[in-house]
């Protein structure tokens, strides 16, 4: 829910994307490594976030995490 708020996205969007059924945009990449407060590859690839970053850190691992898999689950479908 937050992440959807920080995107100005919907939630249902974002849960999408999260769960692998939608891969997103360009552009919604760059809004949702904006809303996590890191560079947009850092979610093609498993590494921690920084930690000095606005949402707790175990949020932003979380919802980090949660979107690497999906990119991965949908590329590897290529």
């Amino acid at each position: 829910m937050q992440l959807a708020e920080r995107c100005n996205s919907a939630q249902t969007y974002i849960a999408e994307i999260e769960i692998g059924k939608k891969f997103p945009s360009p552009d919604m990449i760059e809004r949702i490594a904006k809303a996590l407060d890191i560079e947009s590859y850092c979610l093609f690839k498993n590494e921690p976030v920084n930690e000095e970053q606005q949402l707790p850190p175990s949020k932003k691992q979380e919802l980090t995490d949660r979107i690497h898999k999906a990119v991965l689950k949908i590329v590897n479908q290529y």
